[in-house]
């Protein structure tokens, strides 16, 4: 998502908007389209891209109701509430309640509204683009918008399908280059005999079929941003031109005796360990240096777990065309839970993707999920077993034969956990278990990296008398508590 896209602004019809207010909402590039808040779900539906809805606070009695109003919206908006000095106390009171934004009569300005626009369509971004509930991910978010802020180049070094692309779109909406393109380069997809030409672009005349000049990538991209995913598979014969073109911000298109200026921003992403490939000869150790200015480590899925259920959601009214708001069963989720997700978000995607297939629109259970069968790595066929659980083939039962769909066995197939009991509450809510999965995970971790339960306590943010509390309920589980941490 660019910054281009077009933010649409709906109005409250009980707040009135002056032939000058329009001049100045014009100037922003915004039309206020006049909006009942009884219609207002209505309009939204209709309106495709970020929406700011501005709000009268004469509509509302009281802040509450600003909320449950905001809450009952179907679709993701940011809310403005408009405001005079009548009402002056019930405005201050909605920041603090945290509506985005208050504007007054006097306020209004085309930079004041370009800002509020601008702030949509960054909400809309990483609405839609990521999901930011694990601590690690918002912390990764606010890293991500401080380097899109600013003008250094950075490498982002991850696994497959966790989402760099989707980061690199928002360092550049973050950035001052945010009214520029985003050109985003499978460098692994390049052919190695075209690869400097689509890089760099081509005179007429310069090889066969070249029949007029052509720019590359560089070019498309000026006062823009550069994204070049997968750098690590970029052919050694046009690293060194690239390493050029990112020094001099020049490139000499193929065929040609002229170079060109080039202002652009390099981003760059990879799922390989570049300093290994440095030592095989295989990347340029200057070039390392000269993407890599700011490095960004993003993290697989499994090491931010409390995504995998927001993001679950998101899939599922992503994917959902039947209308109906699908939903997912307690099993289900905690069989997700309880997955590793070697492919990462891109996986979960796929895993969703056929479960609304398989369940025709009805809610989703344990045995419409089916995962992805792994690949080794070292031999690169499809791996038998996972957790020492063979594949069944064929059947209706054959994901269930895999992960089991009963939440209550997320402690005996997690790989953090020793299970030493077979002992479990029978009766216990499905999804209860799926929380409590998730909240030992973070605590036995935790426990692990610490040197006493005091540190931990205060890692985790709770009392040593909760952390006594939660370990005693581990143990009944039958969960093996980890030795603290040897220095």
């Amino acid at each position: 998502m660019q910054s281009s896209d077009h933010v649409h602004i709906a109005w409250d019809t009980a707040s009135p908007i002056s032939a000058n207010l329009v001049a100045v909402l014009k100037q922003a590039d915004l039309s206020p389209r006049p909006t009942s808040l009884s219609q207002a779900n209505q309009t939204i539906a209709e309106l495709e891209g970020p929406v700011v809805f501005v709000v009268s606070a004469n509509s509302f009695a009281s802040v509450d109701a600003i909320l449950s109003f905001k809450e009952s919206l179907t679709h993701s908006v940011t809310l403005v509430l408009r405001f005079d000095q009548s009402n002056l106390n019930l405005a201050i009171d909605a920041v603090k309640r945290g509506i985005e934004e208050v504007i007054a009569p006097e306020q209004d300005s085309a930079e004041r509204w370009r800002s509020i626009a601008e702030t949509a369509r960054i909400a809309k971004a990483k609405k839609e683009t990521y999901v930011f509930v694990d601590e690690l991910s918002q912390h990764l978010l606010a890293l991500v918008e401080r380097v899109g802020s600013s003008e250094v180049n950075a490498l982002m070094v991850g696994p497959t399908g966790s989402g760099k692309e989707v980061l690199a779109r928002l360092a550049h909406h973050f950035s001052p280059r945010k009214s520029g393109p985003f050109v985003a380069v499978n460098c692994a997809a390049l052919p190695e005999t075209l690869a400097e030409s689509l890089m760099f672009g081509h005179a007429k005349g310069a090889f066969t079929g070249a029949s007029k000049n052509s720019i590359g990538f560089f070019e498309q991209g000026e006062g823009g941003t550069i994204f070049l995913d997968e750098i690590g598979e970029l052919p050694i014969t046009v690293q060194a031109k690239l390493l050029r073109a990112i020094q001099e911000k020049e490139v000499t298109p193929v065929g040609s005796s002229k170079t060109r200026s080039v202002d652009v921003r390099i981003l760059a992403a990879t799922n390989r360990d570049l300093r290994t490939a440095i030592r095989n000869g295989q990347f340029r150790e200057d070039l390392y240096f000269r993407v890599s200015t700011f490095k960004i480590n993003v993290p697989p899925l499994k090491d931010r777990a409390d995504d995998i259920l927001p993001l679950t959601h998101y899939f599922l009214s992503k994917h959902d065309s039947s209308g109906n708001s699908t939903t997912i069963s307690p099993e289900a989720l905690g069989k997700l839970l309880s997955y590793e997700w070697p492919g990462n978000v891109r996986e979960l995607e796929n895993v969703i993707q056929r479960a609304v297939v398989l369940s025709y629109g009805e809610q989703i259970k344990a045995e419409h999920l089916f995962f992805d069968e792994p690949i080794d790595s070292t031999t690169g066929l499809v791996n038998q077993k996972v957790g020492d659980r063979p594949f069944v083939e064929d059947g209706p039962n054959a994901s269930a034969a895999l992960y089991p769909s009963d939440p209550q066995d997320l402690y005996a197939t997690s790989p953090r956990f020793s299970s030493s009991s077979e002992d479990a509450e029978p009766n216990r809510d499905g999804l209860q278990a799926a929380v409590d999965a998730s909240e030992f995970r973070v605590i036995f971790d935790t426990l692990r990296s610490s040197r006493t339960r005091r540190e931990a306590a205060h890692i985790l943010g709770i009392s040593e008398r909760t952390l006594r509390y939660k370990i005693a309920r581990m143990r009944e589980r039958g969960i093996d508590i980890p030795k603290r941490k040897m220095v």
